[in-house]
C-alpha cells in the first residue's frame, strides 16, 4: 500500500486582478477531479497565506498546492518554515499559475493555469535551494523571508512598489513594463555599499539582482544561467547607468542578455550578499515588497520539495519530471477536457 498524503490548496480570490476569485468554481471541480479531495485555504488579506500553511502543515498536511500569482507563492514557500527551520521536511509544493507575472511558472516551465495539472497528478519533486533574506522593514524593525526566485535591491524594489499599488489590469508584461519605464523617469540611482562572498563593492547601483529563477519583472529572462538547485546565486550588480542608457538596453533585461554590457553590469556566482545604503533602498522577493535596506541574503540549499514542470532548464535535467509526449490523452470528463473553450492561463497581453 503507497503512502497516504494529505492535500492542501491555497486559494487567492483577489490574484489576477480578481479573476481567480470569480473563476474558482471551476477551478475547485477540476482541481478535485485532477487531484482528489483536498483542504481549501482562502486568503483573506496580504501574507495570509503564511498562516494558513503553517497551521495546515502542523495539521498533517504534506502536499500543499498555491493557486495564485507570484505573490501568493511567496507567501506559501514562507509558510513552509518557522524562523529558520522547516515545519515538516518532506512536505511539497505545487503551483497553479493565475496572477499578473506568472514569472515562477516561467522558471519552472509550469504550464499556467489548469494545464498544470498533469504535472501535479504526477506530483514528482525536486529538491531546490531557497534564499534567506534579513531587512529592514519599511515601517523599520527587523523582517525575514525566503524567496524562490529572486531579489532586486534599488530599481527594481521601487518598480514593484509602484505595479503592486496598480490594477494590474493589462497583465504583467504591460503592467511592469509601464512600471519600469514610469520609474526610469525619477529613479535616481543610490549609492550601495555591497560584500558578496566578502568581495567588498562601494558603488552607486541602479539595480543589484540575485537570482535563483531565470524569470522576473513579468516576463524578464534576467537570469538564464539560474538553476534551483545548484547551491548559489547568480547576482547581477548594474551599475550607475543612465536613463537613456538604461532605455536603449531595456531589451537585454528580456532576452537574458545582461552579460553583453560587462563596462556597466557585473556577474557573480555567490552564497551570501550583504548590502546598505545611507539612502532608502528597497528590496524585493519574487515580486513583493516588504522591506529596504540594510539587509543580508544567504543561501539555503535544498530547503523545499517543489514540483516542477516539462523540460525545465532551471533544475539538473535528469529531474525534468514527465515529458510532455507520455502524459496520457485527455478523456472524456477528464480535468484537461474542462479547459476546453475557456482560458485558464494569464497570458501577456495589451489592454
Amino acid at each position: 500500500m503507497g503512502e497516504q498524503h494529505k492535500l492542501a490548496v491555497v486559494f487567492n480570490p483577489c490574484s489576477a486582478n480578481g479573476r481567480t476569485g470569480r473563476r474558482w468554481p471551476k477551478f475547485d471541480a477540476a482541481l478535485r477531479a485532477g487531484l482528489g479531495d483536498f483542504t481549501l485555504l482562502r486568503t483573506e488579506q496580504p501574507e495570509h497565506a503564511v498562516t494558513l500553511v503553517r497551521d495546515a502543515l502542523e495539521q498533517g498536511h504534506d502536499r500543499i498546492v498555491s493557486v495564485g500569482g507570484d505573490g501568493t507563492h511567496w507567501e506559501v514557500v514562507n509558510g513552509f518554515f518557522k524562523g529558520n527551520l522547516p515545519i515538516n521536511p518532506r512536505a511539497a509544493m505545487g503551483i497553479v499559475s493565475h496572477g499578473t507575472g506568472s514569472d515562477l511558472a516561467r522558471t519552472l516551465s509550469m504550464p499556467r493555469g489548469l494545464k498544470a495539472l498533469p504535472w501535479l497528478a504526477e506530483w514528482k519533486s525536486v529538491p531546490v535551494d531557497l534564499g534567506r533574506v534579513t531587512y529592514t522593514l519599511n515601517g523599520g524593525g527587523l523582517g525575514s523571508g525566503y524567496f524562490l526566485n529572486s531579489a532586486h535591491i534599488g530599481m527594481g524594489g521601487t518598480v514593484v512598489h509602484r505595479v503592486n499599488r496598480t490594477t494590474k489590469r493589462c497583465g504583467g508584461f504591460v503592467s511592469y513594463l509601464w512600471g519600469t519605464l514610469v520609474t526610469l523617469m525619477t529613479f535616481r540611482n543610490p549609492p550601495v555599499q555591497i560584500e558578496i562572498d566578502g568581495n567588498q563593492i562601494d558603488q552607486v547601483c541602479r539595480d543589484i539582482v540575485v537570482a535563483k529563477g531565470q524569470y522576473d519583472g513579468g516576463g524578464m529572462h534576467m537570469a538564464p544561467k539560474a538553476q534551483l538547485n545548484n547551491g548559489h546565486f547568480e547576482v547581477y550588480v548594474i551599475g550607475d547607468i543612465t536613463r537613456t542608457d538604461a532605455l536603449l538596453h531595456l531589451p537585454l533585461l528580456y532576452r537574458g542578455q545582461l552579460e553583453k554590457r560587462p563596462d556597466k553590469i557585473r556577474h557573480f556566482r555567490a552564497t551570501r550578499v550583504t548590502a546598505r545604503s545611507p539612502q532608502q533602498v528597497l528590496i524585493t522577493l519574487d515580486g513583493e515588497q516588504p522591506g529596504r535596506l540594510p539587509a543580508a541574503i544567504e543561501m539555503v540549499p535544498t530547503a523545499l520539495n517543489l514540483v516542477v514542470g516539462p523540460h525545465c532548464t532551471a533544475i539538473v535535467p535528469s529531474h525534468a519530471g514527465p515529458r510532455e509526449d507520455a502524459l496520457p490523452a485527455a478523456e472524456e470528463g477528464t480535468p484537461s477536457q474542462v479547459l476546453d473553450g475557456d482560458t485558464w492561463e494569464i497570458e501577456d497581453h495589451l489592454c
